[in-house]
């Protein structure tokens, strides 16, 4: 003790250090529930512990928990440290000089517990930090940090770290972590899955995991409108709680139409850190372009001048947008009503003076009273079911400055005499009108996207000259029959649209000049017989003249197209490609033939080295002029044949003469087909498709590689194949057809359902039109690239048939069936029995066939798969097109792949499942007939509970009247092989109701 220090100072001194410790001890508050923290805790520390980096980014979103988890995280590890410090709210306590000094000193008194170090200034706290600190292993947590310069005036340049020191950052900013280079990880907070949103909500609103059970419709409403997001889950759960239930449907829907005041607070701080330009490109964003490809918003933005390549990406830096996998602008919901609310508040009474307008009340009041405005800068008319509106002409007028105007599904009438110059992107579908206004002369226009319209393209760009306009869509215009000289009115057209104008017959020679086009689509342009003689198009990348069944001459192409990567010149009337098709030397997927005529390839098809994907339809010739000793070597191995022919090519769509030993074939619609025993030499073979081929009666034993057959519409294969085919199926997936499920004692048998029962069955909320199915699928595959992929491992048969077969050990008659499974997620196969049901009795089957229906149904089928009541599950998808008669779909997902999906979710030694099916949405295209899913099987080795009796929930309304049924969960079991081998098929090669078969639907892009 020093001479000069009393006792009482000495022990004062003492006393203040231990409760300093201990007050530094203390753990940080987290969070009242902290619900799914620890996992997402759990994998930022197994990031930690296996890297040397010193400096930890975690990003995010407002309020997506990044503050909770580094504060759990805090807790969790600090005491491994020599020292520690949280230092919270960065952004906010760094504005000043003194704010500044204040956090460096608290750093210093944190770690060191010196309560006397005093920092001075800015410049000396820096260094103090660096020279005090770095022989200390220290945990250091900086909270909301949005500039780089808070991180310096810390830490300076990040270099000085004693060996196993962590620095945790948090940041709504993605590239303020990406410039602390390699000595940071990074770890992205994702939102809250289904149920982890449950129960958060739940724990503040009915202080227990799960809502009251009345209550779980409105609880679902609110989590789909949270979208994941921790903060608006915790301040809407607290407002809810004691709440009756009208009250929380009030409240829903106020949320949906006003977002609330604290949610908006927090996520507007991101908003508010960025400059003008910027704030105008989120706005746009929110109200018109979320969901659109970022290279098209980027086209129309930078017409507006708004700098959209540094914009958006400091946009996404900022976590105020994402782009998904196709390259499509996504933006959290919350985060699109901020954005919308923001607009809001610049008028709230008064719609025509605010910059944007999207709600359809809002602009039906500004166009049918007139009362628009120059500050309106964009307008979004839609309507969720069609709609009429009468407007003044000159509606437009005021509205100087418009430069987006969006119509869909709104009928506008009263006539138009005047639309903006100023407009970038002109979208109105089902346009009623001729022409546009004489007055109007759109130099600045960019995407013009008019389909269904009535517009006569000719009389248009006769008119008007839209040097800038880069997008072009006119797909189901039956006004156009030649369409106009481009190459002069639309020169940087970059995408052009043409789909199902069928009354298109006559394209003119200058379009084929168009070098910088990049898309052209005319599917199903019936009518089309003539486009240019020769196309020089250096920029084009995808051409799709499928269903053009008139057309019949090819382009010739002189000089090399390499950019072209997807041609498609399927079902039409060509019967010999030019021999410059050799100049394509970039084709990746080339489709091409007819059912009608036989179609000659010239020897310059092998120059096209890079073709990965070759689809075949009907006879196509290929050249004899390749010496036939090389040609017959080529059939006898695929990897010859490949190698010397096209050495890229991986996916084959037919079975010819020569082309055999590929991976995938497709023969479409022959009338006189026998598969060959020799296809088993196929060993590559992973996708056999054969349509609408009516004599086919036996698919041979296929390869051991085969993994998808779609035989849809083949309504003579015979009993024995099929049987063979299924069984090969379940090998393929490890299944016996002789396992048993403990939950029946006795077998059941599920009679047919009668057409006038399952017509109540009919879903008529999900039936679309054609050109809305075509919408729908698009999104599917949005890109070139989504064409050009090569197919994943799946287990799919699709064949014509009614019943399940009898040995699958688990049956419904409902769309959903469950069983218990073991502590790992079992390979199963899945039969989901189609029937297409008459939507009127006038229209039933009088088809010599039996089977055949007069229509044609296209249709999308959903599987959901979900363990423990969790809602987190697996979805398969599947795309049926051209269907005309009843089928089975069997799908099987391997042991591996499920493992993968829900390892994390199993619970113990038996886990229950749930798997239910559903048509998305379909088509009839003559109006006569509707996709119904009559029953459902799922084949499983499973240790479901032995009962005494078969358990099934009957449902009147699927079983007709004098059906004597048990239930929704039928186990059946095969007690010999007789049963396995039922026909499928009556003798004479017809189908029969006998219970076999096998499917797929899994339709390829």
């Amino acid at each position: 003790m020093n001479d000069s220090c009393s006792e009482f100072e000495f022990i004062q001194g003492i006393v203040e250090e231990i409760s300093n410790f201990k007050l530094n001890c203390t753990p940080l508050f987290v969070a009242r529930y902290p619900v799914g923290i620890n996992c997402r805790v759990k994998t930022i520390l197994s990031n930690i512990e296996s890297n040397d980096g010193h400096i930890i980014g975690i990003y995010g979103p407002s309020g997506i928990g990044k503050t909770t988890i580094a504060k759990a995280i805090f807790n969790r590890i600090c005491d491994q440290f020599d020292g520690f410090c949280y230092l919270e709210n960065l952004r906010e306590r760094s504005g000043t000089n003194a704010g500044v000094i204040e956090l460096q000193e608290i750093l210093l008194l944190e770690i060191l517990r010196d309560t006397n170090l005093k920092v001075g200034n800015k410049s000396r706290g820096i260094n103090m930090i660096k020279e005090r600190l770095s022989f200390m292993r220290i945990l250091l947590v900086l909270d909301d940090v949005d500039k780089w310069i808070q991180i310096e005036n810390l830490l300076g340049r990040c270099d000085w770290f004693a060996s196993g020191s962590k620095i945790i950052i948090t940041t709504r900013d993605k590239h303020l972590v990406a410039t602390l280079g390699k000595r940071c990880s990074t770890y992205e907070v994702k939102g809250l899955d289904q149920d982890e949103a449950l129960e958060l909500l739940s724990m503040h609103a009915f202080q227990s995991n799960k809502p009251k059970e009345d209550y779980l419709e409105l609880a679902n409403r609110v989590i789909k409108y949270a979208k994941g997001l921790p903060l608006a889950l915790v301040i809407m759960g607290a407002d809810l709680n004691g709440r009756t239930k009208h009250q929380w449907r009030s409240a829903v829907d106020k949320y949906k139409r006003i977002p609330n005041e604290e949610v908006q607070k927090i996520l507007e701080i991101s908003y508010k850190g960025l400059d003008e330009i910027e704030k105008d490109i989120f706005l746009d964003i929110a109200c018109f372009f979320k969901g659109f490809f970022k290279e098209y918003v980027m086209d129309i933005l930078n017409a507006c001048d708004l700098h959209p390549i540094y914009g958006i990406q400091k946009l996404f830096d900022k976590c105020l947008i994402t782009v998904d996998q196709y390259d499509r602008l996504l933006m959290h919901d919350l985060l699109q009503q901020m954005g919308r609310d923001i607009i809001r508040q610049e008028s709230p009474r008064i719609p025509g003076e605010r910059s944007r307008l999207w709600c359809y009340e809002d602009v039906h009041k500004v166009l049918t009273q007139n009362t628009g405005s120059e500050k309106i800068r964009g307008i979004m008319i839609c309507s969720s079911e069609p709609s009429k509106m009468e407007v003044e002409p000159k509606c437009f007028e005021k509205m100087k400055n418009l430069k987006f105007l969006m119509v869909s599904n709104v009928d506008i009438y009263g006539g138009l005499k005047y639309l903006p110059n100023e407009l970038r992107v002109l979208d109105w579908s089902g346009f009623s009108l001729s022409s546009l206004p004489s007055n109007f002369d759109p130099q600045k226009l960019i995407a013009l996207n008019m389909p269904e319209s009535r517009v006569i393209l000719g009389k248009l760009f006769k008119r008007i000259q839209c040097k800038n306009l880069t997008y072009m869509n006119f797909n189901s215009n039956q006004y156009i029959r030649k369409l106009p000289d481009l190459s002069s009115a639309t020169p940087n057209i970059k995408k052009l649209d043409l789909r199902d104008c069928r009354r298109l017959v006559n394209v003119p020679d200058s379009v084929g000049y168009l070098d910088k086009l990049e898309s052209w689509d005319l599917w199903n342009c019936i009518e089309l017989q003539i486009l240019p003689s020769c196309i020089v198009m250096k920029s084009l990348k995808y051409l799709n003249l499928i269903y053009c069944k008139r057309f019949k001459r090819f382009p010739h192409i002189p000089q090399e197209m390499e950019n072209l990567k997807y041609l498609n010149v399927g079902r039409t009337a060509i019967r010999e490609l030019p021999p410059s098709i050799g100049n394509l030397t970039g084709l990746e997927r080339l489709e091409i033939g007819s059912n009608f005529y036989t179609c000659h390839l010239p020897s310059s098809i092998y120059k096209l080295q890079q073709l990965r994907n070759l689809i075949l339809y009907g006879n196509v010739k290929f050249p004899k002029d390749v010496g036939i000793k090389r040609q017959a070597t080529a059939c006898n191995s695929y990897g010859g044949f490949s190698k010397y022919y096209f050495p890229k090519l991986n996916f084959l769509k037919k079975l010819t003469s020569c082309f055999t030993h590929s991976e995938t074939c497709l023969i479409s619609g022959s009338k006189d087909l026998n598969l060959q025993e020799s296809i088993i030499r196929f060993n590559r073979l992973n996708w056999l498709q054969i349509w609408d081929s009516k004599f086919l009666k036996k698919i041979p034993k296929l390869p051991e590689s085969i993994r998808q057959v779609d035989a849809r519409n083949c309504i003579s294969l015979n009993s024995e194949s099929l049987r063979k085919l299924i069984l090969q199926f379940g090998r393929n997936l490890g299944l016996s057809p002789n396992m048993k499920c403990s939950c029946v004692k006795h077998k059941g048998l599920m009679d047919s359902h009668s057409h006038r029962n399952l017509s109540n069955q009919i879903d008529c909320s999900s039936r679309v039109s054609l050109s809305k199915f075509i919408t729908i699928e698009d999104e599917y595959f949005p890109t070139l690239d989504t064409y050009l992929v090569d197919f994943r491992e799946r287990y799919d048969i699709e064949v014509p048939g009614k019943k399940i077969p009898n040995w699958i050990n688990h049956q419904s008659i409902e769309s959903s069936i469950s069983f218990w499974v073991g502590p790992e997620f079992p390979s199963i196969a899945l039969c989901v029995a189609i029937h297409l049901i008459p939507l009127k009795d006038s229209y039933a089957n009088n088809d010599k066939y039996g089977s055949i229906r007069d229509d044609i149904i296209d249709f999308v089928c959903e599987i959901h798969i979900f363990t423990n009541s969790h809602k987190q599950g697996h979805m398969v998808r599947t795309q049926c097109y051209e269907m005309k008669c009843d089928h089975l779909w069997f799908h099987g997902e391997p042991h591996s792949q499920l493992q993968r999906d829900f390892g994390d979710l199993m619970q113990g030694d038996r886990n229950h499942v749930e798997i239910s099916c559903k048509i998305d949405h379909w088509v009839s295209r003559n109006g006569k007939y509707a996709p119904v899913i009559a029953r459902m099987g799922v084949h499983v080795e499973c240790v479901c509970p032995p009962q005494n009796s078969v358990i099934i929930q009957h449902n009147s309304q699927n079983v007709a009247d004098d059906t004597e049924l048990p239930a929704p969960l039928l186990s059946q079991n095969v007690d010999d092989d007789a049963e396995l081998l039922a026909p499928l098929l009556s003798q004479n090669g017809s189908h029969t109701d006998s219970d076999e078969g096998g499917p797929s639907s899994s339709s390829s892009p």
